[in-house]
């Protein structure tokens, strides 16, 4: 018996996942259990990345130092290649204070445990304008 192949209509999964305007959280709190398929990159998405030993550890880039002309260049290109490579990294030695990284924390925890209604008002596409939004999807090609 010959199998239909499933249809598969991103473009639709992430407008009903952006119009629920829900966010990842509204997902978990729904009792997904599996993630969402357009979350999941294609196999042939990564074939073009280079792979480097230790890749599941995530580089530290040290800003101490990042006001000298000299070491500025180093700490510049350290951030580029973690971005490039990996797309995340730490920073360490950047200078701001502990109690107000909590504070920023604490924060950010309040605002996802609101009602998803308080949520949906401040939800939106447009960078660039003070927003939440859950996800990022950039177009195929572009880096």
């Amino acid at each position: 018996m010959a199998t239909v192949k499933e249809s598969y209509d991103r473009a639709k999964e992430v407008k009903q996942f952006e119009d629920s305007k829900l966010g990842v959280k509204g997902l978990v709190d729904s009792g997904i259990t599996s993630i969402p398929r357009f979350f999941v990159l294609p196999p042939d998405a990564l074939s073009g990345v280079r792979r480097r030993p230790n890749q599941d550890v995530v580089p530290i880039i040290d800003l101490s130092g990042v006001d000298s002309d000299l070491l500025r260049p180093t700490i510049v290109e350290n951030v580029a290649r973690a971005s490039r490579e990996l797309g995340i990294f730490q920073v360490v030695n950047h200078g701001i204070g502990v109690d107000f990284l909590e504070r920023v924390l604490g924060a950010i925890g309040g605002f996802h445990e609101q009602r998803p209604e308080a949520k949906a008002l401040l939800h939106r596409r447009d960078l660039y304008r003070v927003s939440f939004f859950t996800d990022l999807h950039i177009a195929p090609g572009w880096r």
